[in-house]
Formats: structure tokens, sequence, C-alpha cells
């Protein structure tokens, strides 16, 4: 990770921080790896309760990855392996290269400094300022305290709380803690940075100032950061790669628009159902199946999708023109399109016109709309009549 504060590395100044993991890394190498991991915990009354199950991934440097599931889906359990606070009880985990199920105790320590964490509740302490919760990391170490003014100097300037370097945690906003657990996170000069539910605790507003100083740390330190969620709207802004965990196991990996635009297990979709622009229920309720109709001048619901694997924008222009009969109106009712690491992508309810012609029934002309549509969009069904 590039030292952004131009304070010498407290790693020298720490004999027990001696091994710098990044040195042994060969570059290629993931920052993170788990190799076909388990993890089984011994019940109350003795039964097994398996947590994780054949988990493969790889975390690349720089990235920022999401892991994302329901509760109890694993999403903590996995994360804990990353720092060594839970063992494999098969397969491996590692980190840079080295194997963490085989560290002992001071090689655990010294991994530990070399990873960040930040936690969903803050986790400071009352009793200490901002700029001695910040410190108390390289306090610990025995850092020369002109060395730890400087870091906490320089963390205080990037996360915005340099006014509030002498106040209590009692008066600060919840965005404000967890800027000081980010600063905290990173006073180590870590290679890895472990988000745990980070933004689970504050207000929508407060959530996306946070997630815009994790991308903005991501991209200026070119640090690694793996962070788990239950919210697919944090895996959106902020994320490049997102796993899917559902019942200890990995059902869908990969960059989050791919995922988005076109997600193929029914766990990934029914966390993105939250983020789809479903059909409004005043709608809903007067469509009608499209097997019954039988006028000869209809209205068709069209369900039209995109899932930004085009390199092109969607052509609405060309849409319109292709479902346009005669003169029948085109009308876009419901839906939109985001744009997800620069792929467009989205979902579009779309009424359009019908009409019943000599020589061609209702139900061809659909099926004809349907063709149509269908040149200008990955995927469009029909939703019914109305």
């Amino acid at each position: 990770m590039a030292n952004l504060f131009d304070v010498p590395q407290f790693i020298e100044d720490a004999p027990s921080l001696a091994a710098d993991h990044r040195a042994n890394a060969a570059p290629a190498q993931a920052a993170v790896v788990f190799d076909n991991v388990g993890k089984v915990f011994a019940g109350s009354n003795g039964a097994a309760t398996a947590a994780l199950a054949e988990v493969t991934l790889n975390v690349a440097r720089g990235e920022v990855f999401g892991i994302i599931g329901r509760s109890g889906a694993g999403k903590s359990t996995l994360l804990r392996l990353v720092n060594g606070l839970e063992k494999p009880s098969s397969g491996a985990v590692r980190v840079n290269g080295v194997n963490v199920g085989e560290l002992g105790e001071r090689g655990l320590v010294t991994l530990r400094r070399r990873i960040g964490m930040v936690f969903q509740h803050f986790n400071l302490l009352s009793a200490k300022t901002v700029r001695e919760n910040i410190a108390l990391p390289l306090k610990i170490a025995g850092v020369p305290k002109a060395a730890i003014d400087r870091k906490v100097d320089a963390l205080l300037d990037l996360v915005d709380l340099a006014a509030k370097r002498d106040a209590y945690p009692a008066s600060l906003s919840g965005g404000q803690k967890q800027r000081v657990g980010i600063a905290r996170a990173l006073v180590t000069d870590p290679d890895i940075l472990l988000c745990d539910e980070a933004t689970s605790a504050l207000d929508p507003e407060t959530t996306q100032a946070i997630l815009a100083l994790l991308r903005d740390i991501n991209r200026r330190l070119d640090l690694t950061v793996v962070l788990i969620t239950h919210e697919m709207q944090v895996i959106r802004e902020v994320c490049d790669t997102v796993a899917v965990i559902e019942r200890g196991r990995v059902v869908e990996t990969g960059p989050v628009w791919r995922v988005f635009g076109e997600p193929q297990h029914d766990a990934t979709r029914a966390l993105l159902r939250t983020l789809v622009h479903d059909l409004p229920a005043d709608l809903a309720d007067r469509v009608k199946p499209l097997a019954g109709i039988a006028q000869t001048d209809a209205r068709v619901l069209l369900d039209v999708r995109f899932t930004g694997g085009n390199a092109r924008d969607p052509d609405l222009a060309g849409l319109t023109s292709a479902l346009s009969i005669e003169g029948g109106g085109v009308s876009f009712v419901h839906g939109g399109i985001d744009r997800i690491q620069g792929h467009a992508q989205g979902r579009l309810i779309v009424s359009a016109q019908v009409r019943a012609k000599e020589g061609a029934t209702v139900h061809a002309q659909v099926a004809a709309l349907l063709e149509r549509a269908r040149g200008h969009a990955n995927h469009v069904e029909v939703l019914g009549y109305v």
C-alpha cells in the first residue's frame, strides 16, 4: 500500500512487525485467497453446524471486494478467517501468500497489524479523544510519540476530522464515529482493510459519504478492501467485485455490473429485489393475461431489460421506433437506467399499442412487436395487456 502520510513505517519501530508479508508475495498473487474453505462449529448439544462449505474466492490486490448475503449466511465467519480470528476446518485461507491457518500467536499478531478492521458499531473507547482512539494501535506497538502525532494528524485530514481531534466519541455523530474507526484502521498502514457492515448503523446520506470515503481511500492508497454487507446498494456504490453467499456457500461471483445486470441465482435476485423497478401496484392491478386478449385494439405491457453486456448505451429512440405500429403510441410507464462500472443497465416497463389488421391477429402483432423489441434490448417479455 502506498504510504500517503510521509511518516516512517511504524514497522521499523516495532521489532515484532519485522515480517512484511507483502515482500514475500509475488506481484501476481491475489491479496486474499479462499481455497475450498469449510468451517464447522460444534453446537451446545454436540452437533456440528457447517457455517461455510467449499468456499473458493480470489480477492485481487487493490480492489474493493464485496461479500453479500442474508443474516446467518456465513459472511462474518468468512471475514474472521482473513485475520485469523477463526481458523478453517478444511481448506486454506492465504493472505499475501501466507497460510493464515498455519500461523502461531506471534505470526497472527504480525498479520493483524497488516490488516485494518472497521466495525459496524465503531468500537471506540468513550474515555479517549478522537486523536487518542486513532493513536491507540501505535501507542501499544511502542511507536515514538512524534511519529504517532504526524501519522494521526495526516489521518485526521484524510477523514476530514481535524476539527474534532480533541472531542470525545459521545459528542460525535454516527458518521463521524465511523470516520474515526476508519482512521484507526489505517493507522498501521495496512495492506488490507476489512469492513464488517460498516454502514449498517448509519442513515442513507451518511452511508453515501462513508462509501465515498472508502472508495477514495482505496484509490489513493491502492488499498485492498474486503467488505461484508446485506445491502445491495452498498455493493453497487463501492465494490468492483461481489460474491453472493447463501447458507455458507458462494452461489455467484463476478464484476458488480455483470451480477447486477444478469443475476444467475435465486439468492442474488432476492437480494436485488429492493433495487429492481417492479411494476407499481396500481398498474399491476390493471394488467390482464395476454391469453385473454381479444380486442382489435389494445395496449401491451412489455418488460424490457438491459444487462449492460453491450458496449453501447441503450438506444431508446430505436426502441420507440421499433414498437410504433401504424401510428400507435409508445409510453415508458415505469423503470429506469443506471450506470454501474461504466455499463448502462436497467429495466423499463413499456406500453405499446397493437392493432389487428387484415391477415394478422392481435397475437401475431404482439409476436412481431416482441421480435422487433428484442433487437434493441437484452431481454424482453410480455407482462400482459391493459
